[in-house]
């Protein structure tokens, strides 16, 4: 009698005689499609690789940089192809740099008085010097704050955001423009993030990845920038690298590398449309689909079917036979009249020819279906609301904005905070470097050396664009509200629309003051009023007296 152990005829490439069990338990799995390892079922089925959802699913488990570094020209070269050319990830681009930069940000320097052991009022004084020396640096007339003398430090943040947007990543060096005849030296420098690259091509090893150099412990120490871009072919620099150090000897930063890593060891930073470009190619496909569709129905508003052959009909049916046909047509029935109802005219033509008029069709009504289901995947994957995306707010009331709002407003904040870090805080550590060394801005009596206390010196409040209103008599009550339960300040209130609170506050006493001055009385808004109303008794005895629902 055959036991299951008892040889099955059949050998595995080892030579060793696979049994009648083993062969019994692979057809069971296969009978069953259920996922088998080692003859028991898999505790999760998203590890099977059979089975109609998982037998074609290419997955590989990698490093992060393996996943991405190889993937990075491609991907990258097809995000920047759609926002050149589909106005929806145009509008994406667009709306990000918007939220998040605006027109610019102002820089309030807030030097931390308990840090340097100097009092309150001495810190603030110390802050207003460096922000107004910072303010007339980054937007003078002179652009001294970009290396090319192009952009003012809005601008430039504009550009840094846009790459950090489309390519993932923003890079940037901090430069000293020696002969220069401006009144800072310090410059910021946005290089193309392609330039950053192996010198010489290079693979990829352990202390050097993508570009940047690694030090023992794995924190990045240099960057190679290639003199001019991959494509430039041609010209001095075409094959150069320059090695550049993340901090000089002393600690001035140098380079600046701005991304968020989506995955510990990360390189190089990911763009947000590398998740969305099958959707984006698939509304490009379709929508180029259903246009050549209407065009050629609006272009071709007529089919001859002839016997005679199409040679025939494109000889001898031309447009002036058609308008002596129609003459003809009309004298027949004006003495021949066809009794129709309407008044509609029955054209007859030669015996075997027809003539068919194309009629464009007007059902689009899967076509908006399709492109917002698809906008809205986009949006989700892009951090903006469906709103935002397609400019859309046809079936949006307020409470659904609100909540769109708020999502959106998280992603925005979390760009900002991306871009002040990484680039921002460390090129104002670069530049106040300078004031003090300069003079320009002195150091307070009993505080260190600036580089015994850069953080301390260099403590930061960044103010963006405004959030803006959806319904402003709404907001507005709510952010008074805020304010006097002492929830919320006026700074805050303040910065959420873009603005300085204390320039707020200034510029309302210098219009009190103008509207004493000219004896006007003040304005009075309708918060005022309904305050002064609702304290009024008599407006408190009437809705007291009011009949209860």
């Amino acid at each position: 009698m055959r036991t299951p152990f008892a040889p099955s005829g059949l050998v595995a490439p080892s030579g060793r005689s696979i049994s009648r069990l083993e062969v019994a338990r692979v057809r069971a799995g296969a009978m069953t499609a259920e996922p088998v390892s080692a003859g028991y079922p898999l505790a999760y089925e998203g590890a099977s690789g059979s089975g109609t959802y998982f037998a074609e699913w290419p997955a590989a488990l990698r490093s992060a940089d393996k996943d991405w570094l190889p993937n990075r020209a491609p991907v990258t070269a097809r995000v920047r192809e759609r926002v050149r050319n589909d106005p929806v990830a145009a509008s994406a681009r667009s709306r990000k740099v918007n939220a998040a930069v605006g027109r610019g940000w102002r820089v309030k320097f807030r030097p931390n008085a308990r840090a340097l052991g100097i009092d309150i009022e001495t810190a603030r004084q110390l802050g207003a010097d460096l922000s107004t020396e910072f303010q007339l640096y980054a937007y003078g007339h002179a652009f001294a704050s970009d290396a090319e003398r192009r952009l003012t430090w809005g601008q430039q943040l504009r550009l840094a955001v846009s790459h950090i947007v489309v390519d993932g990543e923003a890079l940037g060096l901090a430069e000293w423009a020696e002969d220069e005849a401006t009144r800072y030296k310090t410059r910021l420098r946005l290089v193309d993030p392609d330039r950053l690259c192996n010198p010489n091509g290079r693979p990829d090893r352990d202390d050097l990845k993508g570009g940047v150099e690694f030090d023992s412990w794995g924190a990045p120490s240099a960057y190679h920038i290639r003199e001019r871009h991959p494509t430039d072919y041609g010209g001095p620099g075409q094959f150069a690298w320059t090695r550049f150090e993340r901090w000089t000897e002393w600690g001035r930063p140098q380079v600046f590398h701005a991304f968020e890593p989506e995955r510990a060891g990360q390189t190089r930073g990911i763009s947000r449309f590398a998740a969305s470009l099958k959707s984006f190619r698939a509304l490009s496909r379709f929508t180029d689909a259903t246009l050549q569709s209407a065009t050629v129905n609006a272009l071709i508003v007529a089919f001859m079917k002839s016997n005679a052959g199409p040679g025939a009909v494109s000889e001898n049916f031309e447009a002036k036979d058609v308008r002596e046909f129609e003459t003809w047509r009309q004298d027949h029935y004006k003495e021949h009249p066809v009794n129709l109802a309407n008044g509609a005219q029955i054209p007859v033509l030669p015996y075997g020819d027809e003539l068919t008029l194309q009629t464009a069709s007007k059902d689009v009504g899967s076509f908006d279906a399709f492109v917002r289901s698809i906008l809205r995947l986009i949006a989700a994957s892009l951090g903006v609301t469906y709103e935002e995306l397609s400019m859309d707010y046809s079936q949006t009331n307020y409470s659904s904005a609100r909540a769109a709002m708020i999502h959106a407003w998280s992603e925005t904040v979390a760009l900002m905070g991306l871009l002040e870090d990484q680039l921002v805080r460390p090129f104002v550590v670069a530049w106040a470097e300078e004031a003090f060394d300069r003079g320009y801005v002195q150091i307070p009596d009993g505080a260190p050396d600036f580089y015994d206390a850069v953080d301390a010196f260099c403590q930061i409040h960044c103010i963006g664009p405004g959030r803006g209103f959806i319904d402003p008599t709404k907001e507005i009550d709510a952010a008074a509200a805020r304010v006097e339960a002492d929830v919320s300040t006026l700074e805050d209130e303040c910065d959420d629309q873009g603005k300085d609170w204390e320039e707020v506050l200034e510029q309302r006493a210098r219009e009190r003051a103008k509207y004493q001055e000219l004896g006007l009385p003040l304005p009075e808004g309708a918060l005022a009023q309904a305050a002064r109303t609702s304290r009024d008794p008599a407006h408190q005895t009437a809705l007291d007296q009011r009949p209860a629902a």
